[in-house]
């Protein structure tokens, strides 16, 4: 089904970086051996979407803001439509593993209107492996998409590109030692002239050193260097914000197989950031991610998630927080064809750098954001699916301003063909 967060706009040309991806993947097909052939598990399943979806307040705007604040509309709810059309593709040749999806969307605002866009997603990875020590991933993705207003709460144009690039390459150097290195690119552009402020690069380099056990737990050691940019802040002398950064990100990761039906993983470890012009911005602080997966039945399953971790967010001038929370689904699958998840959230959220002052203090603005709602999956057919989708969120701010909640409803369909 389609994510709402991921709404996708526009066309726009090849690049040349994109053309030169494209004609090493075709080198590479051309170049398998003469009797590698497909299995029988590959497959080639394209599909047709549609959905209806109604948010309250889908740009998040203020309790105390009237909707006449609003470029002159009449609501702060929205009815959106799309339509969409793509494809699944799992491939084997050999011991090479190739996954391609892709989809084109359209979208009509019924109040918003100017905020109507044609979208795409596209994905294309490739699972290689040689001999059985050595393997790795190649990947690409390309999404056109509306980005989300949580941070923004007022109409602007948010439409934006994102392009993320994988390389990665792992050793077995012992039946219980692995080294795996990754670097990956991600590029998030805005094309319209009040956004492009918050166009981003990142640049990052990633080695992780674990312990295999034989009953398929591990234990590792990750370090993780990014570079980072804002290429179109331009500083002068009044400047605020700074547009080059660091990061660097130390942890201990885990994975504990307990049972069959349990297993817990997750990380610790420390994240500074360093700016190259204003170090009154700089930032550090200890992270960490608790996951719990649990098949209480082979009907019901729970999953609980704790995490800690600094992100971007994307306002008209983006920086970043401590985000601290908890998230709670539990799953019944009642019958082959029906399936229902209850979906619970708390995150406590601290807005590192933006006063000048590195880490969040007193002085700094904090949010608290809760979410519950419900998701119900059912399968008409075996080429028809359907799912309905309820969520409620409300946050609560330090800066009253920023107070909202929001209801939303859900449909999707989707008609895949074998």
């Amino acid at each position: 089904m389609l994510n709402f967060d991921c709404f996708q706009y526009g066309y726009k040309k090849i690049t040349s970086k994109n053309r030169c991806l494209l004609l090493c993947f075709i080198f590479l097909i051309g170049e398998m051996p003469e009797n590698s052939y497909a299995t029988s598990d590959d497959s080639f399943k394209p599909y047709v979407a549609s959905m209806l979806l109604y948010d309250s307040n889908f740009l998040r705007a203020p309790n105390n803001i009237g909707s006449d604040n609003f470029s002159d509309k009449n609501h702060k709810s929205e009815f959106l439509k799309q339509i969409a059309a793509g494809f699944n593709m799992d491939w084997r040749i050999s011991r090479q593993h190739f996954i391609i999806k892709a989809n084109v969307n359209e979208n009509w605002f019924q109040n918003f209107n100017s905020l109507n866009y044609l979208g795409w997603n596209t994905e294309a990875n490739w699972n290689w492996k040689t001999g059985s020590k050595l393997s790795g991933e190649i990947s690409y993705a390309n999404i056109q998409e509306l980005a989300n207003f949580n941070f923004l709460n007022r109409l602007v144009n948010n439409l934006r590109n994102q392009q993320n690039f994988f390389v990665s390459a792992g050793y077995l150097f012992h039946p219980n030692g692995r080294i795996k290195f990754d670097l990956f690119r991600t590029e998030s552009k805005f094309d319209d002239n009040s956004r492009r402020f918050n166009t981003n690069i990142e640049n990052n380099a990633k080695i992780n050193l674990q312990y295999l056990s034989p009953t398929g737990s591990s234990l590792g050691l990750q370090t993780i260097a990014t570079d980072g940019k804002f290429p179109n802040r331009v500083l002068t002398a009044g400047s605020t914000f700074d547009n080059t950064y660091t990061r660097m990100n130390y942890a201990v990761t885990w994975n504990w197989l307990i049972s069959s039906k349990t297993d817990i993983g997750g990380l610790i470890g420390y994240t500074h950031q360093n700016y190259q012009h204003f170090s009154a911005r700089d930032f550090s602080d200890v992270i960490g991610v608790f996951n719990l997966n649990w098949r209480l039945t082979d009907k019901t399953r729970l999953k609980l998630s704790t995490r800690r971790e600094i992100e971007q967010f994307v306002d008209l001038a983006s920086d970043f927080l401590l985000n601290q929370g908890v998230w709670l689904d539990i799953s019944w699958q009642f019958s082959p064809k029906i399936y229902l998840t209850l979906p619970i959230g708390y995150q406590h959220q601290q807005f590192l750098g933006k006063s000048g002052i590195g880490n969040a203090d007193s002085n700094q603005r904090k949010d608290d954001v809760g979410n519950v709602g419900l998701n119900l999956s059912y399968h008409l057919l075996d080429s028809i699916n359907t799912s309905v989708i309820f969520n409620y969120e409300k946050r609560r701010s330090n800066e009253p301003f920023r107070n909202y909640q929001t209801l939303s409803a859900t449909v999707n369909l989707q008609a895949n063909f074998h």
